[in-house]
């Protein structure tokens, strides 16, 4: 059965990817088939979750295997996820390693939501801010360039300005604020998306950038970890294994470093030092792979890991919802007050300043 051709992945947001994540997890863990249970959860969950479930059951129910499924069905559900089944599949922990997927997932859904509520105060204070320069430019800027006029028999290129401003205000004023709106509302939503598109994390350092990022970073390792304890459980060749796990993992550099690896071993190279690895691969899991020939523990040690980065992770989450909001705030709020007390004295001070020029 041919896919439609038509990307569906990009339009699953990161809510959606969750709740049918959860619910194939749930379905996987009591142990009911998944054509019947994702035959129920099509007419319970709403929106494209429950349609993507209809489409895996219908097609399970007709004999085809989930990996055939997801093979045929690529722009359907964003690789990641695919990914991140298969390696359940091929480990025999299918729920295992949703679960692992899901709590990334809605660690970064949660930091959304705490970022855009903090995000509502700065927004608040924006739009009364341009309320406040649009009145400033519209009505005390003509006055105060008429004022100085008269005072002093002269114009202020300053003043005509802002008093220019105010009379063009009527094609901008209203304009600007839309379309910023839409901008925004654009990102938000992109944002929201699900992030699992390997689009993501051209280097590690690109992680650095905000707190978000780095939740999402650490996630993605600790997924990535977890997903290669599973299958080194299961006695996965370490080649195909440590591919998988860094496209379940979602983070680019990390699956070329990955692929790399497989590459090497597969000719029969033998990673002895850190310097053996590739560029943009994890020191601390690279450390693990290169002594996990010699340690019957790597799976362990491994999942040890993924609790580390996990930790990592619910800092960085907690820093970015405690501290991003205030930093926006101080950023956006005195950026606002010198627009409008620029605009507000400035004037002013030119005025008083011709003033003390001698006549003539």
């Amino acid at each position: 059965m041919a896919s439609s051709g038509k990307n569906d992945a990009g339009a699953m947001t990161l809510e959606q990817l969750i709740a049918l994540n959860d619910e194939m997890a749930a379905l996987a863990r009591a142990g009911i088939p998944l054509e019947r249970g994702l035959a129920a959860l099509g007419g319970e969950l709403p929106g494209r979750p429950g349609k993507l479930a209809e489409l895996l059951a219908a097609r399970m129910s007709a004999g085809e295997s989930l990996s055939q499924i997801l093979a045929d069905e690529q722009d359907r559900f964003p690789p990641v996820w695919r990914a991140v089944v298969e390696a359940g599949l091929r480990s025999g922990h299918l729920a295992a390693a949703l679960e692992s997927l899901s709590a990334t997932s809605r660690r970064v859904a949660d930091l959304r939501r705490l970022v855009g509520a903090g995000l509502l105060y700065p927004l608040i204070l924006v739009t009364f801010a341009y309320a406040l320069f649009l009145f400033l430019i519209t009505w005390v800027a003509p006055t105060a360039l008429e004022t100085h006029r008269d005072l002093t028999g002269f114009s202020d290129p300053l003043l005509e300005a802002l008093a220019w401003l105010g009379r063009t205000a009527a094609f901008w004023a209203i304009p600007l604020p839309l379309v910023a709106a839409m901008l925004a509302t654009f990102w938000w939503h992109r944002s929201g998306l699900a992030l699992w598109s390997n689009r993501q994390g051209n280097s590690p350092a690109s992680w650095r950038e905000t707190g978000v990022r780095r939740t999402l970073h650490n996630g993605r390792m600790a997924t990535f970890a977890e997903v290669l304890a599973l299958l080194i459980q299961e006695q996965a060749p370490l080649q195909q294994s440590v591919v998988l796990a860094a496209e379940a993992g979602g983070d680019r550099a990390m699956t070329r470093a990955a692929r790399e690896i497989a590459e090497r071993i597969q000719r029969g190279d033998v990673l002895a030092s850190r310097e053996d690895l590739p560029k943009g691969f994890p020191p601390l899991l690279g450390w693990l792979l290169l002594t996990g020939s010699r340690q019957p523990e790597l799976s362990d040690a491994l999942r040890r890991s993924a609790a580390v980065y996990r930790e990592r992770a619910e800092r960085a989450a907690t820093w970015t919802a405690i501290y991003l909001p205030i930093a926006v705030t101080v950023v956006v709020g005195g950026t606002a007050t010198l627009v409008c007390g620029l605009t507000v004295f400035l004037p002013i001070a030119r005025l008083l300043y011709h003033l003390t020029w001698p006549v003539g």
